[in-house]
């Protein structure tokens, strides 16, 4: 039987979107990382107006509410995802315009956006090469030169992965998943890591934890999930520091227009053609 029968869309169980949802607004590496979409995205979007706006794989839907305030959209943005339970925490934020559906075959019309975003998404698809399915499914939905915002991990600097089916979780470098955007016709405008020097800090402690002891034969493996927690008030200090040096990390971005050479993600701003061949 192939991995195309065998593999099914991965759907967390309720308590991860429950993390999800209370640490993508003030954590400081969600902070950061919506810093570096802005910082990525401010020259293509410059001047625009009355964008329309698909986020696809929404989560919990801050990002929705995020995109309302920071741009000027024609209406709501759409959220799609394939899970109900991260729809709901959507609703709670007070998303209207929300649909359930897979990222490779959105139930929406083509040429509609002006803008799709998608985070922290690709890896996810299942099984292999349904990422390649879901980048041409968003040129599909783009309007001729609309944007497309991806963002995704970093195989760059990572302990490699053991014991994760590859159907169900991937990591990716820049190359790859440039190529990936221009097999599905798109112009890639930027690619770069992201969360560069919290990324190098955290790949030793990682090499370290891999190669300083003997590993458990009960330990899960390392891939898809959320490390990350919400600080306790006592650590709020580091919490900002932390998000200084991403604030830092999206000045260089933006003002400097420097592609970053390392980082334990990467963003990538992409185009579809006036003219979209096939």
């Amino acid at each position: 039987m192939s991995s195309q029968t065998q593999s099914v869309p991965q759907i967390f169980e309720p308590d991860y979107y429950q993390r999800l949802y209370d640490i993508e607004e003030k954590h400081w590496w969600a902070q950061g990382m919506r810093d570096a979409m802005v910082a990525l995205l401010r020259e293509p979007l410059a001047g625009k107006q009355q964008l329309r706006v698909l986020d696809v794989g929404c989560g919990t839907g801050y990002l929705l509410e995020f995109l309302k305030q920071y741009y000027p959209l024609n209406g709501d943005p759409v959220g799609v995802d394939v899970s109900p339970h991260a729809l709901q925490f959507c609703k709670l934020r007070g998303a209207k315009e929300l649909v359930l559906g897979s990222a490779v075959d959105v139930p929406l019309d083509s040429a509609s956006f002006d803008l799709i975003i998608c985070i922290d998404t690709i890896q996810h698809l299942s099984p292999v090469g349904a990422d390649r399915t879901a980048l041409a499914e968003f040129a599909r939905l783009l309007k001729p030169g609309g944007l497309l915002y991806l963002r995704t991990n970093s195989s760059l600097g990572r302990v490699p992965l053991e014991g994760v089916d590859p159907d169900q979780y991937r990591r990716y470098d820049l190359a790859t998943v440039k190529a990936m955007l221009t097999e599905a016709g798109f112009k890639v405008e930027r690619a770069t890591y992201l969360n560069a020097l919290p990324g190098a800090l955290a790949a030793v402690r990682e090499y370290l934890s891999a190669y300083s002891r003997p590993k458990p034969h009960n330990t899960a493996p390392i891939g898809p999930g959320l490390a990350i927690r919400p600080y306790s008030p006592k650590l709020l200090w580091l919490n900002h520091m932390m998000h200084s040096v991403l604030v830092f990390e999206a000045w260089l971005i933006d003002k400097l227009h420097l592609d970053l050479p390392f980082g334990h993600s990467s963003g990538f701003v992409a185009r579809r053609p006036i003219e979209l061949e096939g």
